[in-house]
């Protein structure tokens, strides 16, 4: 799958602790940050 480079304007305290979890977890903020966006469209039914 193709993946495109983007950027987000984001409170830099919360940079901090996303990048220190997915740290924790062993993943990169932008798989977590997909799944995320994945997640709500599913909800969404998109």
């Amino acid at each position: 799958m193709e993946r495109r480079t983007t950027s987000i304007k984001i409170d830099p305290e919360l940079w901090k602790r996303v990048r220190k979890y997915c740290i924790d977890k062993d993943i990169d903020v932008s798989e977590y940050i997909e799944g995320l966006v994945k997640t709500d469209l599913g909800k969404k039914g998109s």
